[in-house]
């Protein structure tokens, strides 16, 4: 196994018109995986034992029944001895296999033994935890006769449940949590059962309860040490939450987080208009809003981290363009960027719009301003600015070195530990907690999930989680929850996939011919740069023929 090597690094620094065309090829998308966040579900029926089942149809008929929470796993207590069904603790936590992978064997007459692979476990705070690749999954059931019929003596407490039974199953929601240093809000996903009409006081407790231990050093919360729910209520679309008196110990600056908390939070509740927050029962007032603090209040909290309008920008005849939407003029950003001399490539630019980062033919990364009069200036790094990325704090993130075993010294720079080998791209998320990194050999890298961690200063990395994709080329944040990717499977054209981060569900969207690239952004168009010079639109079906030029990309 290669050593484990300082894997990317952080620096802060210092201070041509084509025509969209409105004709071309079209490229056709394959049938999408079904979005399992949607607010409609599928009943599954339990069905009870019969007369002569065997061992394994009786553990087969137990897995089943205990998939589904309308009946309380009423139905799936009756495959237990009845001192099993009284001792079974369904909600002792989950553990999910992959689709098709499970087998059921009759190891004795007495004993069935179940194997699958496991993909993700469901903590105690009903969040998807992925599991390794591969990781195996083994239970033994034993059974003895009741009656003449066959019944489970000793289930696992908790549930076995399919990747299909918990896209059946459970809904996904998002808690919010200020990320650190405290700024704009970072998602943490949770999960509920998909039969909860009314998520709202849920919602509102699985707030106060704090994030996952996987996202909680990335996090801070405005809400004091000891705050509990008193009550909540709703009228006419107003939320009303009575918070125990801990809530009035907050300084105005955690006032106002803990009220983007809630009104980002409970932003999912359809209905929901306006929120009223209380404490003790007395009011809680908030610098900068009225009692009753609307839908749409904080918006300097979206943890989209950027503005629905914000352009994208391409390279062409090596400088850099910006084209605010489909139908527009793209037109050469200010200063020495827009000039093309030097030719550059592989563009980053930042969340704020006032600087690039960029790699010439040498290759060196050059750094310049978005104004008039700009220059470039060399990064004096021999890294190279493909596959980086900008966070929130204005530090520019890039990959270590051809082999990912390249230490970086720039003067105001550090090295920042990545246990990935052959790191590729490093792109954070525009709230900062979290970074999609891009590591392995050229043709079979993977992408993974990792937690960023400022509390005690300068960024570490660490936590990774798989990304359950094939070989990936490039990846990019499309909004605070969901990842673009460009996959490469075996014998397969690239295509784009975007993965969501609390159920890690892949959605396949195809892509266009020789694709060489992926951009995303919040409420923005997915683009994608192809190997003869074309930039292409995902238009939600199809692709098709955008601008010419390579290399798209939007802030951050």
């Amino acid at each position: 196994m290669k050593p484990l090597v300082p894997g990317i690094i952080g620096m802060a620094l210092l201070a041509g018109c084509a025509q969209v065309p409105t004709s071309g090829p079209v490229v056709e998308v394959d049938q999408a995986v079904p979005d399992v966040a949607s607010t409609s579900f599928v009943r599954a029926l339990a069905r009870p034992p019969r007369v002569g089942m065997s061992q394994t149809e009786i553990v087969q008929g137990f897995l089943d029944a205990a998939s589904g929470f309308e009946d309380g796993h009423a139905v799936a207590k009756l495959y237990l001895t009845p001192a099993a069904a009284r001792q079974w603790d369904p909600d002792a936590g989950s553990r999910v296999y992959g689709n098709g992978t499970e087998t059921l064997t009759a190891t004795t007459q007495t004993e069935v033994t179940f194997t699958a692979t496991q993909v993700a476990a469901i903590s105690d705070r009903a969040q998807y935890i992925p599991a390794r690749p591969d990781t195996a999954m083994t239970q033994r059931f034993g059974l003895v006769q009741v009656d003449g019929q066959w019944r489970i003596a000793d289930p696992p407490d908790g549930l076995l449940l399919s990747r299909a039974a918990v896209e059946r199953s459970y809904r996904e929601f998002q808690t919010y949590f200020v990320a650190e240093p405290g700024g704009i809000l970072a998602p943490n996903p949770v999960l509920f059962q998909s039969s909860q009409s009314d998520v709202t006081e849920a919602l509102v407790r699985s707030l106060l309860a704090g994030p996952g231990a996987w996202l909680a050093p990335a996090v801070i919360t405005g809400f004091p040490e000891g705050t509990q729910l008193a009550s909540v209520s709703t009228a006419d679309g107003i939320v009303r939450v009575d918070l125990s008196e801990q809530a009035q110990q907050a300084d105005d600056v955690a006032r106002q987080q803990l009220s983007a908390q809630l009104l980002w939070t409970l932003r999912q509740v359809p209905s929901m208009r306006g929120v009223v927050i209380t404490a003790g029962g007395q009011p809680f007032p908030v610098a900068g809003t009225e009692a009753v603090q609307p839908r749409g209040s904080w918006p300097q909290f979206n943890p989209d981290g950027l503005v629905s309008d914000a352009p994208w920008y391409l390279v062409r005849s090596g400088a850099v363009l910006s084209m605010a939407a489909p139908g527009t003029v793209a037109a050469p950003v200010p200063g020495a960027a827009g000039v093309g001399e030097p030719p550059i490539r592989h563009p980053v630019i930042s969340l704020d719009q006032t600087a690039v980062a960029a790699t010439d033919r040498s290759p060196e990364v050059l750094t310049a301003r978005t104004e008039a009069g700009a220059r470039w200036r060399p990064a004096r790094t021999t890294a190279t600015s493909a596959g980086g990325s900008w966070d929130r704090t204005g530090l520019l993130w890039l990959p270590d070195g051809a082999s990912g075993a390249q230490v970086v010294t720039v003067l105001g720079s550090r090295d920042v530990p990545l246990r990935l080998p052959d790191v590729r791209s490093v792109q954070v998320s525009r709230d900062g907690t979290r970074v999609v990194v891009v590591a392995g050999p050229a043709d079979d890298a993977r992408a993974y999930l990792l937690r960023v961690d400022r509390s005690t200063g300068p960024p570490t990395v660490s936590a990774p989680r798989q990304l359950p994709t094939g070989p990936v080329r490039a990846a990019a944040w499309a909004s605070a929850t969901q990842v673009a990717l460009l996959v490469e499977d075996p014998g397969q054209p690239a295509q784009v996939a975007t993965v969501d981060l609390g159920l890690f569900s892949v959605r396949l969207l195809g892509g266009p011919p020789r694709a060489r690239s992926v951009a995303a952004g919040p409420g923005r168009p997915l683009l994608s740069g192809t190997a003869d010079g074309q930039i292409w639109q995902f238009n939600g079906s199809t692709w098709v023929p955008l601008v010419a030029g390579r290399q798209p990309r939007y802030p951050g």
